[in-house]
Parts: structure tokens; sequence; C-alpha cells
């Protein structure tokens, strides 16, 4: 019989080895089963795995170590993180990227399961769907063909009650991810939902840069003026509006950006 683990990488198992430093001793095996049966299967789904594969423990032991085991998916994600950013150069630019996702389900007892707005319009899609709504972080790595490719390492789960939203997910991830991210130049990737005031100060407050497109709906305003006398009420937060007449008579800063095939210069 043929040696078939002579064509896997080497690479790949010390990868998976340092993963399993975030995972608890006894975890280990499982979280090795599941991790390579999801690499083997198509779309890499748990109940796929089960399915496709003859795994060792019974169905309920992997459902509970999933929803109820003594690990920390936050620190398997950080631990993800740790081993991309290792392979980067101190010098090179880290670019992450936030987006969110609609997940279809049909069970109502999934958690956090409600009825959004597919704001993607996507074809063949009703306008409003049954599913959960999660907020992803991922970073962008370049192989060695050039090609990009966004690895996403952390994401949250938006719930239906209380006053949890996507600009406050996107906030809590960016508040777990800082203190593994190393020294470096980072570039926060947006769309034109995530280009609010609160997360955009957020990101720059910890020395970040984000890009992204404003959307036309949105209103400039200045920072508000200092009073020297204590006014009456709540502190203004807005200050003086800006028309399109007054922002036509601000000054224009022109940058050139030179782009090439898997870099940004």
């Amino acid at each position: 019989m043929p040696r078939l683990h002579h064509s896997i990488p080497a690479e790949l198992f010390q990868w998976i080895t340092f993963l399993t430093r975030a995972i608890p001793l006894r975890s280990i095996p499982t979280f090795i089963e599941l991790l390579i049966g999801c690499m083997l299967t198509n779309n890499g789904f748990v109940c796929e795995v089960w399915h496709t594969l003859s795994l060792q423990n019974h169905w309920t032991s992997y459902y509970k170590w999933l929803q109820q085991g003594k690990w920390s998916w936050i620190q398997l994600g950080l631990q993800l993180l740790r081993l991309v950013v290792h392979f980067l150069s101190p010098a090179s630019v880290i670019y992450l990227e936030l987006d969110d996702s609609l997940i279809y389900r049909k069970s109502k007892k999934a958690p956090a399961a409600s009825l959004y707005h597919q704001h993607g319009n996507k074809a063949n899609r009703p306008k409003y769907a049954w599913g959960q709504y999660i907020v992803t972080m991922a970073v962008s790595v370049v192989r060695d063909n050039g090609d990009i490719t966004a690895i996403p390492f952390l994401s949250r789960l938006i719930s239906k009650t209380g006053n949890g939203t996507k600009i406050s997910a996107a906030k809590a991830l960016i508040r777990v991810i800082q203190p593994v991210l190393p020294a470096a130049k980072i570039r926060l990737l947006v769309d034109s939902w995530y280009m609010k005031s609160s997360l955009v100060t957020a990101a720059m407050a910890k020395d970040w840069h984000v890009i992204g497109q404003a959307r036309r709906d949105l209103r400039l305003y200045r920072k508000p003026e200092k009073c020297l006398k204590k006014p009456v009420g709540r502190p203004r937060k807005y200050g003086e509006q800006l028309t399109r007449i007054r922002q036509e008579q601000l000054p224009r800063r022109v940058k050139t950006w030179e782009v090439t095939k898997g870099s940004l210069c």
C-alpha cells in the first residue's frame, strides 16, 4: 500500500500543532478529527463530516464538544491570526477585512436566528429571510502565484435581543484582536455600511487606517466648538453641518496609488 502521508506537506502538521496550543489537552483529538474532516469535505460543515467520514465517537459527543466544551473559540481564532502574522514580514502592511454575512437557517431554534433583511439583493432570493447574521474579520495574504486570499479568523454572532448591532460587533472584534497584532501598519477594509463615525474613530484610536466608501446619504459635521461656560443640558456631539457648497470650499488633497497584481504600492 502506498504511503499517502508523504504527499501531505510537512508544514500542515506544524500549523495544526500550533493551533492546538489554544485548545485544552483533552480536546485536541476531537479538534484534529473535525478539522481534518472539514478540510476533506466540499463545504466544510461538521454535519457533512459526520455523513461522509467514519468518525470515532457518536454525533452527540461532537455536538456537546462544540456547544458545551470547555474551550474558547476566540482564543482559537486569535491563534490562527498569530499563525498568519508569523509568516508576514515585519515591514509589511497588514490588511484586515470586515464584512457581515447572512446564514440562511430553517430551524426556529437556531441561536440568534431571526427574520433579517437581505440587503445583498441576490437573485432569486426573498427580500427578508430567516437566518443568522454574523460579522467576520479576515486577514488578506498574497500567495506565491500573486493571488490574494482572505483568511477569516474570527466571527461574532449578532444577537436578536438587546442593543447589539453590527457596528458594536465590529468594534468588539477590533478590541479583541488588537493585542495580537504587532506594531505594524494596519489597514482595515470595510464597505459603506461600516463607514460610521463610531467605528472609524475606534479604529483610528488604535493607529489603524480605515479604507472604505462613505454613503451618499451621510451628513458631515464639524466638531463642536468648545464653550468657555458649561452649557445647559447634554454636550453637543456635532458642530456646523458641511453642506455641498461648504464642502467645495474645503482644501483638496490628492494622493496617487500604484496598484499592481498581488500588491498595493
